[in-house]
């Protein structure tokens, strides 16, 4: 309040007259010393749960406005997964609420003190990852747009000198993740208010995340350097949500318990079997069968001359493969990967090329601007990447998908089946040059949707005025 903010500078500037007078003289006249004595102590620190500050008030208005509101919105499409899915944002995005509070009014913690702060908002992102890869969960574009959404809250985490980004930019860069799979979802459900109010929404909380943290943490938390020791809100965070929670599971039996059962004893084996069986003498073949007339091979009809060929075998069924992710002279190599969904580069350069090869199953992110994108020989891969200063090229493809974030002068699309390429508004002046290609589809941002325009791929030529005139073909709807 204001009468507490004055009482605070009254208390400054009496302490500030002492230091002078003993400067001078070394004595506090009686009258000073009666002020300071008499003056009420300044208020403390508000308190964590209850924290005042504008960052606090701000972070619990956003929670308001649209997470709230996408929780609301999940629940209208009526999807259980989707529900929970949006619930692990929730959960974290109130447990990082608890953090800004902290943060308001505490000092500075140490790096132990700051783990424990930051487990709980870590939990519920771990927790949303592990839900993306659960092949039971019927809404797992969803939940993987989510996941990389909620990357951006670790922002909180960011130290000097820890190799993050800055905290705006790692908000930034989590949505822009996130857009690959949000444009995929937005396709998909092309018509339905409630899933595309759903992505948009995400999008909105992005942005205004991304404003928040410009505008209060922008070169990281804010700390109270006059706050409290955050251990002790540490540690009745931690009492307070486990408070609630089932008993600890009893510890293991020590090893060596004399309890356990004991492995039966192996039988004899190997040479000293095999002198066993000797010494028996005349008795070694009694447990012989005989050999009776029609067990003999030239008499059994069930077998004949014929060689069948051997069975083919199947081929095995490719399983995740981390392959190659390098630099070297000037170019990075992306290669043999199979179900890697998590392949970053993030150090590069201008004068530097991206050639990714042989990979299936796969997404490649390319951050900062580069020379050249190559993508050649490979199956149902997409790859994000934001400026290009010469081209992107495909050759001998298979289903990939394409979206630049940034600008880019030109596609090249050769000998390719299927790709799906999704512009943005800083890409839309892209020139597209295709050749020996089919199912070539370009998705362009039209208001708060997406329009699909399809790239010919049929043409019809005909001889007129001396000369060939080549026109792409149209089919008449029946």
């Amino acid at each position: 309040s204001e009468r507490a903010m004055e009482m605070e500078q009254l208390i400054q500037r009496l302490e500030a007259v002492c230091v002078r007078l003993e400067a001078a003289g070394g004595v506090v006249p009686a009258a000073a010393a009666a002020a300071i004595a008499a003056a009420p102590a300044a208020p403390a620190a508000p308190a964590a749960a209850g924290g005042s500050s504008a960052s606090v008030d701000a972070f619990e208005e956003l929670i308001e406005a649209k997470v709230n509101k996408l929780v609301s919105v999940a629940a209208a499409i009526g999807d259980a997964d989707l529900q929970k899915t949006t619930g692990f944002l929730k959960t974290a995005f109130d447990e990082e609420a608890k953090v800004i509070a902290c943060v308001a009014s505490c000092k500075k913690p140490d790096m132990q003190t700051l783990q424990s702060l930051l487990k709980p908002t870590a939990d519920q992102i771990g927790a949303c990852y592990d839900f993306a890869g659960d092949r039971k969960n019927k809404a797992f574009q969803h939940t993987k747009v989510m996941s990389e959404c909620m990357q951006g809250l670790t922002w909180v985490a960011y130290t000097q000198g820890s190799g993050m980004s800055m905290p705006m930019k790692t908000v930034q860069e989590s949505w822009n993740s996130a857009e690959f799979f949000a444009n995929k979802l937005l396709m998909t459900h092309k018509g339905d208010k409630n899933q595309t109010d759903w992505v948009n929404t995400l999008k909105e909380l992005m942005k205004d995340l991304a404003a928040y943290v410009k505008a209060h943490h922008p070169t990281g938390p804010s700390w109270n350097p006059a706050g409290s020791d955050a251990k002790s809100f540490a540690g009745g965070a931690a009492s307070s949500s486990s408070s609630g929670g089932p008993p600890a599971a009893p510890p293991p039996p020590p090893p060596g318990s004399l309890t356990e059962s004991k492995p039966a004893a192996k039988p004899a084996g190997g040479t000293a079997a095999l002198f066993s069986e000797l010494n028996k003498g005349d008795g070694v073949t009694a447990g012989l069968k005989k050999v009776t007339s029609d067990m003999k091979a030239k008499n059994r009809t069930d077998r004949s001359g014929l060689v069948k060929a051997p069975a083919k075998k199947k081929a095995a069924a490719k399983g995740p493969k981390v392959g190659k992710t390098e630099l070297a002279g000037g170019k990075w190599f992306v290669e043999g990967h199979v179900q890697n969904k998590e392949i970053v580069i993030e150090e590069t350069k201008s004068n530097q090329g991206v050639m990714i090869y042989g990979n299936e199953d796969c997404i490649v992110q390319i951050k900062g601007k580069v020379n050249t994108i190559i993508v050649d020989s490979c199956k149902k891969v997409g790859v994000i990447f934001q400026d290009v200063i010469s081209t992107v090229e495909t050759v001998n493809c298979k289903r990939i998908q394409l979206q630049p974030l940034g600008k880019l002068p030109c596609m090249s699309i050769d000998k390719t089946d299927g790709c799906q390429i999704y512009l943005g508004p800083d890409s839309l002046e892209t020139e597209i040059v295709t050749a020996k290609s089919s199912e070539l589809n370009v998705v362009v941002p039209q208001g708060d949707d997406f329009k699909e325009h399809p790239i010919p791929e049929q043409f019809v030529s005909k001889f007129a005025d001396g000369a060939f005139k080549t026109e792409p073909a149209e089919h008449g709807g029946g």
